[in-house]
């Protein structure tokens, strides 16, 4: 459910990259990964964009005859591709010299599709799915109308009624799903998972519980599946997100702020507490945000005028590389820090779920509130006023 709005926002965070010739000729390398696909109700000269996670770049293919056909290069030992059709992504994991054979058709329910390859994370992936097809029926059917409504609210072809419709099923449909999640499925998918290998599924089950269900016993339950993973797997991104929200001890509003030691991009270490006895706001943000980007301007004239009073620290959620050549090409007065392990722990005391987020502390260290988005620094304006960036901010969100 929520696993493919995760997902699609690797996807868009990629937007920017450059799209790569497909190889699709008989004479590909020998090496490499050859996804071929045959699917029923989709039109001829539907292009399929292919990305690596994790990688700059994007490959597609165009569908003919009802077939298509990628023969990717991989770079590493072990690779995830995600294969996009409309709002839907599809993983695919392969190794060097892989074949993948997919099916499926027009509808924009990932359900509707199917892979078929000899690699073992595709294999258990497949195992979860045919689980929840076969054990969580309910689950199962609801997450196809799900999917569908949420693929026709983005569907130019209909009216803006039609797609007005849709987006309104979209939500009813989602907050049927959270429940049905939180009533059945997480127990269901636990239990499912004690006799199940480790595998990349796994912590992407793992990391939705640890996210949006807050039940002790359910909590419990994950961190002993989370023992099934290896040490060499510790130092993954998500892996250590999952981590850190399992067994964080998060924050409320009206607490004591959550201190963390961080760096800057000269490798100094800093805490939060470091301001106190002034207001700081915390920005949780990610190269590539499009959020971020927006705010960015209005937090920096925010900073510089009123930095005697306040504050701003920008906590990035990144990749060192990103963050690193993020600072050299949009310099900003205020702080910005983040720290080895992509700001896991800060990211999972605060509990944040989008970004921006926006954390607002008193000068003795509580928490007064914690909002998204835009509405973040208006809510920081009700306690640091500053009319000029109030109006400019209004302005913006209007036009």
């Amino acid at each position: 459910m929520k696993r493919k709005i995760i997902t699609s926002l690797f996807a868009l965070c990629a937007i920017a990259s450059q799209a790569q010739n497909t190889q699709n000729s008989s004479s590909a390398p020998l090496d490499s990964i050859i996804i071929e696909g045959v699917v029923t109700n989709i039109a001829d000269g539907t292009h399929f964009p292919l990305m690596q996670e994790g990688a700059n770049s994007m490959q597609e293919t165009i569908l003919k005859d009802g077939k298509f056909r990628i023969a990717v290069l991989p770079q590493q030992e072990e690779e995830t591709y995600a294969l996009i059709h409309g709002n839907c992504i599809l993983w695919l994991y392969a190794k060097p010299g892989t074949k993948i054979k997919i099916k499926g058709n027009g509808a924009t329910s990932i359900q509707y599709w199917g892979v078929e390859s000899d690699n073992f994370e595709q294999k258990e992936n497949n195992a979860y799915n045919q689980f929840i097809k076969d054990k969580l029926s309910d689950y199962y059917e609801l997450d196809n109308k799900w999917g569908l409504a949420y693929g026709r609210s983005f569907d130019e072809s209909l009216t803006q009624e039609e797609r007005d419709k849709a987006v309104q099923e979209d939500r009813e449909l989602h907050q049927q799903l959270e429940a049905l999640r939180k009533e059945k499925y997480n127990a269901a998918i636990l239990d499912f998972m004690k006799d199940r290998p480790f595998c990349k599924r796994m912590i992407d089950e793992l990391m939705m519980i640890a996210t949006y269900d807050k039940k002790p016993a359910i909590i419990e339950k994950a961190r002993e599946i989370f023992k099934k993973v290896p040490q060499e797997a510790m130092n993954i991104p998500l892996v250590l997100d999952t981590k850190a929200k399992l067994y964080a001890q998060k924050v409320k509003i009206g607490e004591q702020m959550k201190d963390f030691t961080l760096f800057d991009r000269e490798g100094s270490k800093h805490q939060l507490s470091d301001f106190k006895g002034k207001y700081t706001i915390l920005e949780f943000t990610f190269v590539g945000c499009g959020g971020c980007v927006f705010i960015k301007p209005f937090l920096e004239e925010f900073y510089k005028r009123n930095k005697d009073k306040a504050e701003v620290i920008a906590i990035y959620k990144d990749t060192k590389e990103n963050w690193m050549k993020e600072g050299q090409e949009h310099k900003v007065s205020y702080h910005e820090w983040s720290d080895p392990t992509f700001a896991s722990e800060p990211v999972a005391a605060y509990d944040i779920k989008a970004y921006p987020t926006f954390v607002i502390i008193d000068p003795n260290g509580k928490i007064l509130d914690i909002k998204t988005g835009g509405d973040g620094l208006l809510k920081a304006l009700e306690y640091i006023p500053d009319a000029e960036v109030e109006k400019k901010l209004k302005e913006a969100h209007k036009s």
